[in-house]
């Protein structure tokens, strides 16, 4: 199946039970059903690039950063009502952007850090930054924070967190260079350790069922079916940019391929372009345009 697109180069979907988030390059937003309809027009809330996000409580909740005025935002806009344009970039320059913050937010904060890895935990958020690792409830309080963990043995400058997951074990949090701590309710610290991959980590999912795939920077991937687990590692044809539980299996789209693993073993169809996100049967590709999932 192609598509006319949705007319713009989409980074990330995040989906909701009923609606989907698409996130475009340069800060689009659009929200569609669970048929790839449209809600609503694409609209640019804030003229930056997106970079973390996550949707929670009926809202969808975003991070923006402008690294020429080295300036951002955390904001949640309410996934039931209507979006709306905000300011041009030639605007917030002019302003210095202080006063100026996403339309259409409930709440939003001016940011003095570069937060990453937002994800929704439990009906709250967390995120990290170089200052450390916060909790907030959806209408941005906060809940708890904590010093970011330390991993002696990774010697990688600038090692960063890249997500968090709610797991048994507790809230874990996995940082690029494979260090994996565990926190409990209140954030405190239980555990800690380090994974020996062979590349850095990008990003990750987590289901209770499959437990943890690993999406890393080159030509491999990694699961692990408990967090304590040695990590399985398989060659792949290239970067993974979605994985998702379908069918009781991991499948996943990246670049020009779709691949899922089954007992343990990789199988991949090639694509010509790059998969960015998958719902249901259907890839949305880098290029803006929906295609059936070819595994």
């Amino acid at each position: 199946m192609k598509d006319v697109g949705i007319g713009f180069p989409p980074i990330k979907i995040d989906s909701g039970e009923e609606v989907h988030i698409i996130t475009g390059v340069s800060g689009e937003l659009m929200k569609i059903d669970r048929n790839l309809q449209s809600i609503g027009k694409v609209v640019m809330p804030f003229p930056s690039r997106i970079t973390s996000s996550a949707i929670i409580d009926e809202k969808w909740v975003g991070i923006w950063i402008e690294e020429e005025i080295r300036q951002g935002r955390m904001a949640a806009l309410n996934i039931g009502e209507e979006w709306l344009d905000g300011v041009s970039k030639a605007e917030l320059r002019i302003n210095n952007g202080l006063a100026i913050h996403p339309n259409s937010n409930i709440w939003s904060q001016y940011l003095d850090i570069l937060p990453t890895a937002l994800a929704e935990i439990n009906n709250t958020i967390c995120f990290a930054s170089n200052k450390g690792i916060y909790r907030i409830d959806s209408d941005s309080k906060e809940i708890w924070r904590t010093e970011n963990p330390k991993w002696e043995e990774i010697k990688l400058g600038g090692d960063q967190i890249i997500g968090f997951a709610d797991s048994e074990e507790g809230l874990i949090a996995i940082s690029q260079a494979g260090g994996i701590a565990i926190f409990d309710e209140e954030g405190i610290l239980k555990e800690k350790r380090v994974i020996n991959l062979p590349e850095l980590i990008t990003g990750f999912t987590f289901e209770k069922e499959l437990g943890l795939f690993l999406k890393l920077n080159g030509k491999y991937i990694a699961t692990m079916e408990n967090i304590r687990d040695i990590p399985a590692i398989h060659r792949n044809k290239g970067p993974v940019y979605h994985a998702i539980s379908k069918d009781s299996e991991w499948t996943w789209t990246g670049w020009r391929h779709d691949g899922k693993i089954s007992s343990g073993k990789i199988t991949t169809k090639s694509r010509n372009d790059i998969g960015v996100g998958i719902i249901g049967d259907n890839i949305l590709t880098n290029n803006g345009e929906w295609d059936k999932i070819r595994i």
